[in-house]
């Protein structure tokens, strides 16, 4: 499962990342089909978003200790809810969560725009791979040391 999450945070990054480069590129060219394929590429950096936090979620919800953040942040006796609000309690769950509600509000903001404002969302895209690469590049480098897998305690 830690490997899932990993691997879901990465593609999230290189999706925002391919927003970002693509869509500035598109934005200074006036290339239309390279803006669609960046706004797209948000659309899927949602998707892998949301599998990195149900991962994490997941562990938490089970008590998967062999997941270190989930051993740092709760313990057996909290109950359900208690245990599910740590997925913020950590610095490494709080970026996560912020990355979530940015690619979000992205998606939401690409379907809105691309019925009404297409000479406005040809900047937004890039703008919000921008700041989400700051988040999902935050998130994977706390991961490789924060939620790495572990041997669970006997």
């Amino acid at each position: 499962m830690a490997d899932l999450g990993r691997a879901a945070l990465v593609t999230s990054l290189l999706l925002l990342v391919y927003a970002l480069v693509a869509g500035s590129l598109a934005a200074w060219k006036g290339r239309r089909r390279l803006a669609e394929s960046a706004q797209n590429a948000l659309l899927g950096s949602f998707a892998a978003t949301v599998v990195a936090s149900a991962v994490l979620l997941a562990a938490l919800a089970r008590h998967d200790f062999s997941f270190q953040y989930v051993a740092d942040h709760t313990s057996r006796e909290l109950p359900l809810g208690y245990t599910l609000t740590a997925f913020w309690g950590g610095q490494e769950g709080s970026l996560l969560l912020w990355l979530l509600v940015l690619s979000g509000y992205s998606v939401a903001a690409v379907l809105t725009a691309r019925r009404v404002g297409r000479e406005v969302l040809v900047w937004v895209v890039p703008t919000l791979g921008l700041v989400g690469t700051f988040f999902a590049f935050s998130s994977p480098a706390r991961s490789r040391r924060r939620l790495r897998s572990r041997t669970a305690p006997a």
